[in-house]
This record gives structure tokens, C-alpha cells and sequence, in this order.
């Protein structure tokens, strides 16, 4: 009788290891017969009816199988090792850093080429309002955080934002005296501006984004050309009396820009970018003329400091 309790003891024993084990991701446990495992699809029957039907079960929905010997089996290893809980194993994924460094690289990629063209001409297209037409090119360097910044214009017409401009500080009419006559100089206005070119150089707050303001110096001449009238009362200490003489006069203006810049400049894209500039500061003039208009502008020139001003809203292209 004891040799009979042993055996069934030993039947139980085997019984409880001769199933394999199904763990889906779902959780649910199944026991079961594994009949055939290929790269896509798991075939087995129940273990309690073995003489059932043959099921099959993707291998994508199957986190683990236990065989009957107590080998573990895990399928489709996620980028952690899962964590197997006894009775309802659970495998758990973590995509968040994963998604981060990828969204991360992502970004740098396309701002890299974003800011991978460093040359870029444009066109100002507020100069055509003042007369003229100008063509900029600018040039980055030091990690984005610094430009070189090249302005050229000629003109086609008359000034007309100069001239504004001009009589806003300084007025159209111009007096001083000389020894005893009275001078007056006339009826000023620019003609033509002949060129204007500078150098500006530019600290960008930002090199690593789309969108940066920049700020810096620039140095500039250009030239006008104009006319004037001048009206001279001369006293005549011999007769006692004052006569007049009125002239037309043509003048040429070389002008020295000392400015401060300040803009935005946005990278729409690798290779189209705008830019809007304001400046302003002190322009320092020389005139060229039969009379002495030089020091007729100077006397009466407004002292305030800052007499120069310029703005513009540029697009280009970058290569």
C-alpha cells in the first residue's frame, strides 16, 4: 500500500510539469501543447483537450512561453527586458526617452540644414521707394553668432526719403555771414544719390535658431549730387548801399555713415531668408561746390547728435 502512494504521488508530481505555458501581452495565461513555432505564427492545442483543434496565435501577441521542462522562452524582446510576474506576467516598454532622443536629433538634423548655407544675397526692397536699388550680401560665421554685413546701392531717381530726412535735421534754406555780406543758400535738394556702400559687422543672439536679432556697427560713405540757389547781400561801404547777386549752383555730396545696426533675420528656409534692418546714427558731409555750401550746411546744422537714419526689409537667398 505504501508502494501505491508513492506512485500516484510521482503521476501528480509529473502531471503538474507536463504542460507548456502561453503568457500573451495581454496578460492571460493559457495552458497549453506547443505543436509548432515558425517566424510568424504559434501552433498548439489545449491542454485540457488535447483532441480539440489545432489553434494558432501570432507570435507578436505572445510575450512568453514556459515549457513543460521549465525552459523560459521570450518573444519579440522589447528595447528593456520585460518584467515576469508569476501569475500575470507583464512586459513594460518604455518608448518616452527613446521618442525624446529621436524628436531631439530630429531637430538638430533640420536646423543643421537649415543653417548649412553661410553665403546670402538680398534685396532691399524699401530702397526703390527712395530712388534707388540695392543689392546686399551677407556672410556668417563663428558658429552662426556673427555676420559680415555688405550693402551697395545706385541710384535712379531723385531721394526723395533723403531729402525728407535731410529737411527734417537741417532744414532746405541755409544762412551765415562772411566778413560783411549776407549769404543765404537756397532752394537745396539732392538729384540723384550716386552710390552707397558700407561694412557692418553683426553679433547674432542666437546661431541655433530660425529665427535671430542681430546688432552691431556700420560704416558707410556714399555720394549725392544736388542743386541749390544762393542769394549773396553784399554792403558796398563806398556808395553807402547793399547789392544783391543770385546764382544757381550745382553741388556734389560725399557723405561718411557712423551708425548702429539692429534687425532680425529670419531662415524660413536653407535657402529663402528676410531680413528687416533699422539703424541709425552720424553722418559726417563734405560737399563739393563753386561756393562755399560746405560751410553754409554746417553753420546751420542741427547739433543733435544722432542725424542719421536708415531701414529696410530685405529677402534673399542663401547658398
Amino acid at each position: 500500500m505504501k508502494n501505491f502512494f508513492s506512485l500516484v504521488l510521482f503521476l501528480l508530481s509529473f502531471s503538474g510539469f507536463s504542460q507548456d505555458q502561453l503568457f500573451k501581452k495581454d496578460n492571460t495565461k493559457i495552458e497549453v501543447k506547443i505543436l509548432e513555432i515558425n517566424p510568424s505564427e504559434i501552433k498548439y492545442k489545449l491542454f485540457t483537450y488535447q483532441d480539440g483543434p489545432t489553434i494558432t496565435i501570432s507570435k507578436k501577441d505572445v510575450a512568453l512561453i514556459i515549457y513543460q521542462n521549465g525552459v523560459h522562452e521570450v518573444l519579440s524582446a522589447p528595447v528593456e527586458t520585460p518584467v515576469v510576474v508569476t501569475e500575470a506576467p507583464m512586459v513594460i516598454y518604455n518608448s518616452t526617452p527613446t521618442s525624446r532622443i529621436n524628436r531631439d536629433s530630429l531637430e538638430k538634423a533640420e536646423f543643421k540644414e537649415l543653417v548649412s548655407k553661410k553665403n546670402l544675397i538680398m534685396l532691399n526692397i524699401l530702397d526703390p521707394l527712395n530712388g534707388s536699388f540695392n543689392l546686399t550680401y551677407l556672410r556668417e560665421f563663428a558658429d552662426n553668432y556673427l555676420h559680415i554685413y555688405i550693402p551697395a546701392s545706385v541710384g535712379f531717381a531723385a531721394p526723395y526719403f533723403t531729402q525728407a530726412v535731410t529737411t527734417m535735421f537741417s532744414g532746405s534754406n541755409y544762412n551765415y555771414n562772411y566778413n560783411t555780406n549776407y549769404i543765404m543758400i537756397s532752394d537745396y535738394r539732392y538729384t540723384t544719390k550716386n552710390y552707397d556702400i558700407g561694412l557692418g559687422i553683426h553679433f547674432q543672439s542666437s546661431g541655433k535658431s530660425a529665427v535671430t536679432h542681430f546688432v552691431g556697427p556700420y560704416v558707410g560713405t556714399s555720394q549725392f549730387t544736388g542743386t541749390y540757389t544762393l542769394n549773396e547781400t553784399m554792403y558796398d561801404p563806398t556808395y553807402g548801399y547793399n547789392t544783391y547777386q543770385t546764382r544757381n549752383g550745382s553741388f556734389t555730396l560725399n557723405r561718411i555713415h557712423v551708425m548702429l545696426d539692429n534687425g532680425i533675420l529670419f531662415r524660413v528656409t536653407k535657402h529663402f531668408n528676410i531680413m528687416m534692418l533699422a539703424s541709425f546714427g552720424y553722418n559726417v558731409d563734405t560737399f563739393t561746390a563753386p561756393d562755399n555750401i560746405t560751410k553754409a550746411y554746417n553753420f546751420n546744422k542741427n547739433r543733435f547728435p544722432i542725424n542719421a537714419f536708415k531701414s529696410g526689409l530685405s529677402f534673399g537667398y542663401r547658398f
